[in-house]
């Protein structure tokens, strides 16, 4: 499915900057940190797929840098297809922080940013996220930047999830 660029987003910046975190749109020559924020995962397929829906949709994941060191890659997409509970044209928010960087607050600063930016590059009435319901430090970073679990469902692989919802008038802006 392919979704259409939202035309006032060619006009927003490609690198948002909180009180001390920068995100930053990836470029090619970024798969170093993306194999250092995740490791369990294929740093190749996810720098691939980042890269691929920037361009298609003019937004996407975020490499979330403190003092200019990768710690984190915040995801926002389309959600595509295979998960119960949230359909493919969903924006989807998740979070991956590298393990050296944990228990900071990142994922709360970086994910509260690209929410709010996702709202301003879309027309999209909602984030969602999904996660499994034993992950209580994503539950807990959802639930911090304003997100209400809202029903259940199945991951792609058919494990229980939890679907957040973060209704466009409940982000926090600024």
């Amino acid at each position: 499915m392919t979704q259409p660029a939202d035309p006032r987003a060619t006009s927003i910046p490609e690198r948002l900057v909180t009180s001390r975190l920068a995100l930053r749109r990836p470029g090619p020559s970024d798969l170093p940190a993306f194999d250092r924020v995740m490791v369990d995962g294929d740093g190749v397929r996810e720098l691939r797929d980042a890269l691929a829906h920037w361009r298609a949709h003019a937004f996407g994941p975020w490499i979330v840098e403190e003092g200019g060191v990768p710690v984190a890659i915040l995801e926002v997409h389309y959600a595509g297809p295979g998960v119960t509970g949230i359909r493919p044209d969903e924006i989807e928010i998740g979070w991956t922080v590298a393990a050296d960087a944990r228990r900071r607050g990142i994922a709360v600063e970086a994910a509260g940013a690209a929410a709010a930016d996702a709202f301003e590059r879309t027309e999209a009435p909602w984030l969602v996220a999904y996660i499994r319901p034993e992950n209580a430090a994503s539950i807990s970073v959802a639930e911090r930047i304003g997100m209400h679990h809202d029903a259940d469902g199945l991951t792609r692989s058919g494990d229980p999830a939890l679907i957040y919802r973060l209704p466009r008038e409940l982000a926090q802006t600024g």
